[in-house]
């Protein structure tokens, strides 16, 4: 059985190309569900088979319900997060971009509260998209992330020049793909830094708080190196036990664990799964405890040869996030559903281009070749476990022959899938039988 462009095709209770962009959902009481991103949203009522036309939302101010993220409430009541909303007399324009906000409303979103600040002005947080979390406390979590550099570069009179302002020195990554130049960039030499972090609200988001770890970089030893994390994903383990994927530049996903609630968390440490420089969801299944996580998994030998975000993985963990199997490819022109994780260090692609006038870079000629058949760039997952089914949203783009994006502008599907599927057809209530064995010392 082909793993290309999926695992089991035929077992898909969906697959809708769509042109959404980002997504976030939410089960509404009743049963159906809530998809929202930006200022639109939409509603299926056949678990997510089928939706509505788009439909905008305004609070009770007049406002542009904004929306990056969706969560449920106590009752019949949903929140909404963004970093900044639309402004009500010019919908084009972002007001207080870089600041979280949450709405609220009590009734599964007929009408809206006016959005409450959660964090002050100024600070650029950032969040992936779909990323809130309700723990079984109560507790509900906003993973963002801050980010910060310097964004404007003194120009050297008589020099290449960006209009930008930004340092005209950094490559960017891309390749050939029936012989026209595409980008296979993923903020490979952005300058910015980052590091995760979380908010929590413990009254249905009248009142937010920032965790007390505050930010978690990776910290390779004491005083430094550092490397960025962001777009983190949070799940629940076990009441109060949670665990956050990062994103970073390191050639794999890093995990930190909480053991009180959100309220601190470890530093940010490996784990065994290979990853490009992209953000991955994490959820937790009902009824078993086992965890899915969906990513786009490439190590370092695919990176290297401007192999990115071209597979979408998922994984399943019946052992808290100790052991992950049933790699199984979401979207992919590459066969093998499991890659080998390599070396924990910063990886790139070898193909990167100057602006004109400047030299161009040395490359390892091993590591430097045409895309792959098939090319097309897809990340950025937003998962909801639906009772016997999980959606799984993502970035979806496809070339023509002359390399043009296709369909026009930037595209996203929508898969619904069994959850057995996730598990290879297999029973999703096994456990590992040999786990408890492993785990404890060798016996002469």
């Amino acid at each position: 059985m082909s793993n290309v462009p999926m695992t089991n095709p035929d077992g898909a209770l969906a697959n809708i190309e769509t042109n959404w962009g980002y997504a976030s959902f939410v089960e509404l009481e009743g049963g159906d569900i809530l998809w929202g991103y930006g200022w639109n949203f939409r509603t299926s009522a056949d678990g997510g088979l089928s939706w509505s036309e788009p439909f905008k939302h305004v609070d009770s101010d007049g406002l542009p319900v904004t929306c990056s993220g969706l969560v449920n409430l106590s009752g019949s009541g949903i929140g909404a997060v963004s970093f900044g909303y639309y402004d009500k007399d010019d919908a084009a324009n972002l007001l207080h971009k870089g600041q979280l906000f949450f709405w609220r409303s009590e009734d599964a979103g007929r009408t809206w509260q006016p959005p409450i600040a959660v964090t002050p002005p100024g600070a650029m947080n950032q969040l992936l998209p779909g990323s809130l979390f309700r723990a079984s406390t109560g507790r509900i979590f906003i993973p963002a992330y801050i980010h910060f550099g310097q964004k404007i570069v003194a120009q050297v009179p008589g020099t290449i020049t960006r209009e930008d302002g930004r340092d005209p020195t950094i490559p960017y990554d891309g390749t050939l793909y029936r012989n026209q130049w595409v980008s296979t960039s993923a903020h490979y030499h952005d300058p910015t830094f980052c590091a995760s972090t979380v908010y929590y609200s413990d009254d249905d988001g009248l009142t937010w708080q920032q965790t007390r770890s505050e930010y978690m970089p990776v910290v390779i030893e004491p005083t430094g190196p550092y490397h960025w994390t962001d777009e983190p994903t949070v799940t629940e383990v076990a009441p109060k036990h949670l665990l956050m994927f990062h994103r970073t530049p390191l050639g794999r996903l890093f995990q930190s664990w909480s053991y009180d609630d959100g309220d601190t968390w470890t530093r940010p440490q490996p784990t065994q799964l290979a990853a490009d420089n992209s953000p991955a969801k994490l959820v937790s299944l009902p009824g078993t405890g086992h965890l899915l996580c969906v990513w786009s998994q490439h190590n370092e030998e695919e990176v290297r040869r401007c192999q990115t975000r071209i597979r979408l993985s998922s994984a399943i963990s019946r052992s808290g996030g100790a052991v992950w199997e049933f790699f199984q490819n979401v979207e992919s022109i590459l066969e093998p559903t499991w890659v080998p994780p390599g070396p924990i260090r910063v990886t790139r692609p070898e193909n990167t281009y100057h602006r004109a006038g400047m030299a161009a870079p040395v490359l390892d000629p091993a590591y430097v070749s045409p895309a792959l058949e098939g090319f097309g760039r897809w990340s950025y997952p937003t998962v909801l476990v639906y009772h016997d089914r999980v959606l799984v949203h993502h970035s979806y783009t496809k070339y023509d022959h002359m390399a043009r994006r296709v369909p026009a502008g930037y595209g996203s599907r929508l898969k619904v899938l069994p959850i057995q599927w996730f598990y290879g057809d297999t029973d999703p209530t096994m456990d590992i039988p040999d786990l408890p064995y492993s785990v404890r010392p060798a016996v002469p």
